[in-house]
């Protein structure tokens, strides 16, 4: 039974917003006027994509605590005993994001229909990553959906986690100088001009530190337009050069060698597809398998090509730890714990173990960062501000100067 979106007026005018369960449009329409609601606008939820034959496409994405909220709910009720239909009918009623609760009615009605849910989240592409929806096919042909779910949430926990250490740490400076910026511009452009305009008068000579701001003041207020341009260009043309892989690739190499910003990376990322291999491979994917989805994790052009190669290897018949030492890019310690777990037969709780470790550092790392680069950027704006300040100061004294003579 196919879910529809629908667009309705009360008794009193008011417009309401809402998913529905019907076998046709019509049916959904009567359903309506039977809740003393006038239909505006039904459509099926679930859009086909062009050219995938069958398949669906998704308005708009649905953020990682919704998905995660849900699949800790479907967890729940799945362990509880209840049928998958309708763990995911009481998931989409009890959801207030209103595009995720058209997605779980879709997949719903995919199940009803006699399709596995592992089919259903093929349909959606952009809400469920390939992650996701390995993790679910295997625990599907496993018999045990619902402790599959239960990791998946744990993971998509994890991975928001990780990322919102990197984003927040990086807040307070970005708004640090987004104010130095800003205050340095207003002095520069109207606060320089008219204190340095009243000693024009006195035909003396300004001191070289003075004359060398007024140069700068005035080229900021008849040329900041043009500065705007140029960096819009030079942002357009960075895009563009980028968007040849071999460049990104020889960009991201490069990044890695960044220090601090490039351990940073390197850790966030090494941490990220090593939970994705742990939970995969805990789940029963094959190792091959489990480094082919890990590979969508990475952002690193350079990280993914050394982990096609380790696939590569692992295909052949070499050992994983053996693979990831030829590759040389992993953290040592992640290696040495990839390679002990190997031996001693417990791979997933090792490589588990290693992204644990790898996270640790990602928070130890980015405190060091902000710790070194607040005050530095503290400074730097205070330097700043004390030139200007200096700058507006010595032709005062200079004509304090002269008038003790």
């Amino acid at each position: 039974m196919p879910a529809y979106d629908y667009v309705a007026l009360d008794a009193t005018g008011k417009r309401q917003r809402g998913i529905l369960e019907a076998d046709s449009d019509r049916l959904a329409r009567a359903q309506l006027r039977e809740k003393q609601l006038i239909p505006v606008e039904v459509s099926e939820s679930r859009k086909k994509q062009s050219g995938s034959g069958g398949g669906f496409a998704l308005l708009q994405s649905v953020s990682v605590n919704d998905l995660s909220l849900f699949t800790r709910h479907l967890s729940t009720l799945v362990q509880s005993g209840i049928p998958l239909e309708e763990a995911l009918h009481a998931t989409a009623r009890q959801t207030r994001h209103r595009r995720l609760q058209s997605v779980v009615m879709s997949l719903r009605s995919r199940v009803l229909e006699g399709h596995s849910l592992a089919d259903g989240l093929r349909d959606f592409p952009r809400v469920f990553s390939p992650v996701f929806r390995s993790l679910v096919a295997s625990g599907e042909q496993s018999g045990d959906l619902g402790q599959v779910l239960e990791q998946l949430a744990d993971y998509t926990e994890n991975a928001q986690k990780l990322r919102s250490t990197v984003t927040q740490a990086m807040v307070y400076p970005i708004a640090l100088t987004v104010v130095a910026v800003l205050v340095i511009g207003v002095l520069m452009v109207y606060v320089v001009p008219k204190v340095v305009a009243q000693f024009d008068h006195y035909g003396q000579t300004l001191p070289l530190l003075t004359r060398v701001l007024i140069t700068i003041s005035e080229g900021m207020a008849s040329y900041w337009v043009h500065a705007l341009v140029l960096l819009a260009l030079l942002f357009l043309a960075g895009r563009w050069w980028l968007k040849d892989t071999d460049r990104r690739k020889r960009v991201h190499r490069r990044l890695l060698r960044v220090p601090l910003v490039g351990d940073v990376l390197l850790s966030v990322d090494s941490a990220r597809m090593l939970h994705t291999l742990a939970i995969l491979l805990a789940s029963g994917v094959s190792l091959i398998e489990a480094i082919k989805v890990g590979l969508g994790t990475l952002n690193n052009l350079h990280l993914q090509e050394g982990m096609a190669q380790v696939a590569n290897d692992v295909r052949e018949g070499k050992s994983f730890s053996f693979a990831l030492q030829q590759m040389d890019e992993l953290p040592p310690m992640a290696v040495y714990m990839i390679t002990s777990g190997e031996q001693s037969g417990e791979l997933d709780t090792m490589v588990r173990r290693s992204a644990d470790n790898l996270a640790r550092e990602v928070e130890a790392r980015v405190s060091i960062m902000t710790s070194l680069l607040e005050p530095l950027l503290i400074v730097g704006m205070g330097l700043v501000v004390v030139t200007i300040v200096l700058a507006i100061l010595l032709p005062i004294l200079q004509l304090n100067n002269l008038s003790g003579f």
